[in-house]
Formats: C-alpha cells, sequence, structure tokens
C-alpha cells in the first residue's frame, strides 16, 4: 500500500507541470485599472455647458415656432364684430390645416388688409338672401338665438340671392349692424381667402 501512494503522489505532481504550458509563467502584476473617460459633461467648462444649454432652449423654441407656424396661429380682435361671442382685444387660436368648414364655425378670414374673425353662414351650394324678416338660407328664415341684433344687407353691397360656389364660404359676424363681411366683399374662397378654423378663445382681462 505505500509504495501506492507515493506513486499516486508523484503522478499528480507529473499532471500539474504539464498542465501549466511550457515557458509561461502567470504574472503576479494586478491589471491596472481604467482610468475615466475624458470629455464627460462632469467635466466640461461652465462656460461650454451653458452654450449647451442654451442650444437646447433655442432647438425647443425653435420647434414650437415650427409647429405655430405651420400648424397653428393666433390672431388677436381689433373690433366688436363678433360681439359678444368674441370680443376686442381677445385671442382666438386657430388650426391652419381645418378647412373643411360647416355652418356656424368661427374661421379666420384674411381680406388683403388684416385678419378677422368671423362665422361661417353658408357653404358651397347654399343660397343666401335676405327679406323684411331676415336672413334666408335655401328658402328657409334663420332663427339665429345667439345673434342680438337685426340682419339686414348692407346698402352698396353684393346683390340677392346669392349662390355660393365650390370650394366657398358665406361669412358674417355677430354684430350684424357693424361687421364687414360677406354682405359687402361676397363669398369667401377657402383656401386663398381663410387661415383656418377658430380652436380656442382667450379672454382680455378687464383690470
Amino acid at each position: 500500500m505505500p509504495p501506492q501512494v507515493a506513486d499516486g503522489r508523484h503522478q499528480a505532481r507529473h499532471y500539474d507541470r504539464a498542465a501549466q504550458p511550457q515557458g509561461i509563467t502567470p504574472d503576479p502584476t494586478p491589471a491596472p485599472e481604467q482610468a475615466p473617460k475624458s470629455g464627460s459633461d462632469d467635466e466640461q467648462p461652465l462656460g461650454t455647458q451653458l452654450i449647451l444649454l442654451l442650444l437646447k432652449v433655442a432647438m425647443v423654441l425653435g420647434f414650437i415656432a415650427m409647429v405655430f407656424l405651420f400648424l397653428f396661429g393666433v390672431v388677436q380682435v381689433s373690433d366688436e364684430s363678433m360681439r359678444p361671442a368674441v370680443r376686442e382685444g381677445d385671442l382666438v387660436v386657430y388650426y391652419r390645416l381645418q378647412k373643411d368648414y360647416a355652418a356656424g364655425d368661427l374661421v379666420v378670414v384674411d381680406d388683403g388688409d388684416e385678419q378677422e374673425v368671423r362665422r361661417v353662414i353658408a357653404v358651397a351650394g347654399d343660397t343666401v338672401d335676405f327679406t323684411s324678416d331676415g336672413l334666408v338660407i335655401n328658402g328657409y328664415l334663420q332663427s339665429e338665438s345667439s345673434i342680438y341684433a337685426e340682419t339686414e344687407p348692407f346698402t352698396g353691397g353684393i346683390t340677392y340671392p346669392v349662390t355660393v360656389g365650390e370650394g366657398q364660404v358665406f361669412v358674417m359676424g355677430d354684430n350684424r349692424p357693424s361687421s364687414k363681411d360677406s354682405r359687402i366683399y361676397g363669398p369667401v374662397d377657402i383656401q386663398s381667402g381663410t387661415e383656418g378654423e377658430a380652436m380656442t378663445i382667450i379672454r382680455r382681462r378687464n383690470f
């Protein structure tokens, strides 16, 4: 039995030496730690960080400006033509891409001189007329509960009856006696004469 034990130990030592590659010794020196990467935001000078922040703010403001330029618009009402629904000084936010108007919609009209808020009274195919009783659309007298003044044609305006053409709308102000609208300049071309449909009204505060 003792010679067998000695032979086993001898074989184990021989196996350990054979398992190690010849001519290669392990390096006891530990690998150096990697230095942190330079160029991070924490290591940048304060001036550089401030410039980057300003650039980010400018990009956000530019994006908002682009959205309002192509999708939304704001117009300030300059008279009382739409009273009481919209008053002088109110801000009207409108959506430029919505031009599929229906009767009753508030739209922003561009008459060439300024932008005005008006209400759609009739759309393509409708016939507008006036009688002693008031506004008549397609032969029916209109009962407008939100209009507090008589609706009459203007002297020197367009002649009636008038049929609204394709791609046009007939617009009027709610304050009928003092509103410059389609009773003077006729039906409005939707694409070239309107800016979009009103979305919300921001009231002017009276102090």
